[in-house]
């Protein structure tokens, strides 16, 4: 994803503008795969101040991912705000300095696209607000069927504290 910025270099202070739609594809960060449901949009606004570009603007999109309570899987939209400065360096001074590089007439989005994307697009939800999960003995869609398990049933994994909790009442 590329933007040609020939006119704002030759006039400081000339402001461009577009609108971007790309389908991207999965990402995977941290462990997680970022899957985007539909093209992300690209909303920005560009201009030169004799040293460097300014850029500002949004990107949405919608992101699937899977409920962390019920494990079904729902579109999640996202709208990040954004304000960035290009320069002519080094990569390296560029980490320095915490802004993007480019060279030539054209401004190279990718790597802000997916940092922005990486740094605010949530890894984890719910379904809806009241998701009532799975059952922890059968594994059913609590929010799709009530199961036939006693509440009673203790999964084994908590049954030791289960005990100290019953120790703790009876002092």
């Amino acid at each position: 994803m590329e933007l040609n910025v020939a006119a704002e270099l030759r006039s400081v202070g000339r402001v461009g503008k577009a609108h971007i739609e790309q389908a991207m594809e999965p990402v995977d960060f941290g462990g997680h795969r970022v899957v985007f449901d539909a093209p992300i949009k690209l909303d920005i606004s560009w201009s030169f101040d004799g040293e460097g570009l300014a850029v500002a603007g949004e990107l949405a999109g919608f992101t699937l991912m899977n409920c962390t309570k019920c494990d079904t899987q729902f579109s999640k939209d996202f709208t990040v705000p954004f304000s960035e400065r290009f320069l002519r360096i080094s990569e390296e001074e560029a980490e320095e300095l915490e802004c993007y590089t480019f060279a030539g007439e054209t401004l190279p989005l990718d790597k802000m696209v997916l940092d922005l994307i990486l740094l605010n697009v949530p890894m984890y939800g719910l379904c809806k607000p009241g998701c009532k999960g799975l059952c922890p003995t059968c594994g059913a869609n609590l929010n799709i069927t009530q199961c036939a398990c006693s509440d009673a049933t203790v999964n084994p994994a908590f049954a030791s504290l289960k005990e100290l909790a019953q120790l703790l009442k009876d002092q």
